[in-house]
């Protein structure tokens, strides 16, 4: 008797926590985001989120923490209540790059869960539009004549703009001046305003700058050209054979949260990505989606920090 009454409470008790499971959400969410408002990762989360906002009925608030190259917001979400309120944006910056560079107070295997990966964000060398460099060959050249002379901006130490300009300069055999703002979109007015000539950024970051005359692209650092930009070369194109560069987004929940929310929200994201009209406005802002499940995202996640950990060893980046 007593086992059947201990046996018909876990019951009760599993159905309630699938029940709790199955109601999310059943408040407001946040995606706390460790991204400057205005860059590529920002842009592509407000526009998953407002469709994902809408088709769980519940209001998304974008949280934008940038402090200590994004490791402030990271930390805020890995000790957040697992109850599926809280979210991170983070990118490839946050989670593969920043914890290889310095002491972060998170573990990107063992602070969070992946939920989905959400977009790839293509990148692009861009100079001011008044520079007298025009090609690849002219920054090389130039700089190898000068060393040390060029600046080249950053959304900061760790940030993709860093690691992708590092990557340059190691396989051209040049030498720059790192110059890092509080973010990507800081960063890419310093260039465009002339305060520093040159630097890689997400192409949806610096899309509106240079549509107004105010920067010129020079080669894109992925490994074939972009739509948006057909145009435009290769950094590899331009001389620089090998080259390779893009960033990555997506949403990771704290550890504790639960399979069925994880499941509910994953399925959301993948279910919106597939929508012509989100597909759309991504590829519009020169961000290209990139759907994975939350067990994909996973082993992305610990191929990717193995990878970049290659790059920061042969690029001989710090955390300076």
């Amino acid at each position: 008797m007593v086992f059947r009454m201990l046996a018909a409470a876990a019951c009760l008790l599993a159905f309630s926590s699938y029940s709790h499971a199955q109601a999310w959400p059943n408040s407001s969410i946040t995606f706390v985001t460790p991204l400057a408002v205005g860059s590529a990762s920002d842009v592509a989360l407000r526009i998953v989120s407002e469709q994902i906002s809408k088709s769980l009925g519940q209001s998304i608030l974008i949280d934008n923490q940038t402090g200590a190259s994004g490791a402030i917001g990271a930390e805020k979400v890995a000790n957040a209540n697992p109850n599926g309120s809280v979210f991170c944006g983070c990118n490839n910056a946050i989670l593969s790059v920043l914890p290889q560079l310095r002491k972060v107070p998170y573990s990107p295997s063992k602070s969070f869960k992946p939920i989905g990966m959400v977009a790839v964000l293509p990148t692009v060398l861009v100079v001011n539009a008044d520079s007298p460099f025009k090609t690849v060959k002219d920054i090389v050249d130039f700089a190898k004549a000068n060393p040390g002379k060029v600046e080249y901006a950053s959304g900061g130490v760790g940030s993709p703009q860093h690691i992708a300009m590092a990557m340059f300069e190691s396989m051209a055999g040049i030498k720059f001046t790192h110059v890092p703002y509080k973010g990507a979109s800081q960063a890419a007015v310093g260039v465009a305003g002339g305060e520093v000539p040159v630097m890689f950024n997400a192409i949806g970051t610096v899309l509106p700058l240079i549509k107004s005359g105010k920067l010129r692209p020079i080669a894109i650092a992925g490994s074939q050209r972009t739509p948006i930009m057909n145009d435009i070369p290769t950094v590899s194109e331009s001389g620089i054979p090998g080259y390779n560069y893009a960033s990555w987004v997506g949403i990771i929940g704290p550890a504790g949260i639960s399979d069925e929310i994880v499941g509910k929200l994953s399925g959301e994201i993948l279910k919106t990505l597939a929508m012509p009209e989100i597909i759309k406005k991504l590829s519009d802002n020169g961000i290209d989606p990139y759907p994975m499940s939350a067990s994909q995202m996973s082993a992305f996640m610990a191929a990717d920090y193995q990878r970049m950990g290659k790059v920061i060893k042969e690029a001989g980046i710090s955390g300076d």
